[in-house]
């Protein structure tokens, strides 16, 4: 099947000039990888930080932001209050962008400061201190599960208030299921080795009871719900050298992993790649390919090949039905400016 390439190279690629306001362009305004890609309300992709060099050094380069505009290309975002890369992204009920987390360049500390993307003003604003994975509530308040406490965020009021302690295996995959407790699976012990381990903790009390364990350790993997009553729990790695193209499918009802199919290529550092098209079907980026879940979700289709190896890069489903993929870097660290489209997915 064949794609669009919106590319300036793929690796080691030269730095674009900062653009002007009026700028439109085919590919991204520059490299990135760590970064975060948001669907906006009105068609448009916000792409938010990241790292800018090859060796994943520094986020301090502009454009801070840009947008990807369907049937445009990429034009200049605003400036971020704080360049940075490895943070999270959470699209509030009102449209609005909480950006938490990640760092400005190598050696210095986690970012404590938040910021809000307001599509309304097209501005980043102060959102308050606050630090730790995100997590999107039922009731639109924001879960932020740090190292050692965990705060809860309301939008509507500002409030950041103390919420029961969560546990939080380094490099573990979270999900929210259906009914409101989340799904913590796998992680790493202190000596790079993966953990098979799941735990359920409710947000509303802080109780938190043992799941059932995987069949293979996992750290840096991806999570995703296939449905009401099933989650799978997609590759990582076991100890940072082996990667995983296998799967593993949870039936909530029967509290049960399963085997479930392998993807086309083995994929981690993959977290913000999994997405459904209009559709409604899985797709996983990542890697050297880019995948669809067959519709009776046996296997997995490898629907296009990407020049290069990417990690941590992004993939938005757009409104029709193509999936945009942006950066991401490969096994040498070397920051890729270029992006991908697939064709329309049924």
């Amino acid at each position: 099947m064949c794609l669009l390439v919106i590319s300036g190279g793929c690796t080691g690629p030269t730095r674009p000039a900062p653009p002007s306001p009026s700028t439109v362009s085919a590919q991204p305004l520059r490299p990135r990888a760590g970064h975060t890609a948001t669907l906006l309300a009105d068609g448009r992709v916000l792409i938010a930080g990241g790292c800018a060099v090859d060796g994943c050094t520094t986020s301090e380069v502009e454009p801070s932001s840009e947008f990807f505009v369907p049937g445009r290309g990429f034009v200049p975002g605003p400036r971020m209050r704080h360049p940075r890369s490895s943070h999270s992204a959470t699209l509030l009920a009102d449209g609005r962008v909480l950006i938490v987390g990640g760092w400005a360049r190598e050696g210095t500390e986690a970012l404590a400061e938040a910021e809000m993307f307001d599509p309304v003003t097209g501005t980043f604003q102060p959102a308050g201190t606050m630090q730790g994975d995100t997590i999107l509530l039922p009731d639109g308040r924001v879960l932020l599960a740090g190292e050692a406490e965990v705060k809860i965020f309301d939008p509507a009021s500002g409030a950041l208030t103390a919420g029961p302690a969560m546990p939080r295996p380094r490099h573990a995959a979270s999900i929210l299921l259906p009914d409101g407790t989340i799904l913590i699976t796998g992680g790493q012990d202190g000596r790079q080795r993966g953990l098979t381990s799941t735990v359920i903790y409710d947000p509303r009390n802080g109780q938190r009871r043992a799941g059932p364990q995987m069949a293979t350790p996992r750290f840096k993997h991806a999570i995703a719900l296939l449905d009401a009553g099933r989650v799978i729990v997609l590759g990582g790695t076991t100890d940072d050298s082996e990667l995983l193209a296998s799967t593993e499918i949870l039936d909530l009802a029967a509290n049960v992993f399963t085997p479930g199919p392998a993807m086309s290529v083995p994929r981690y550092k993959f977290r913000d790649v999994i997405v459904r098209t209009t559709a409604g079907r899985l797709v996983v980026a990542g890697g050297t390919r880019v995948d669809m879940l067959a519709a009776d979700g046996r296997s997995f289709e490898a629907i296009t090949e990407v020049a290069a190896r990417r990690w941590v890069p992004t993939a938005t489903a757009l409104p029709d039905g193509t999936v945009l993929v942006v950066g991401g870097y490969d096994e040498r660290i070397r920051v890729h400016v270029d992006a991908v489209i697939t064709p329309v997915l049924r």
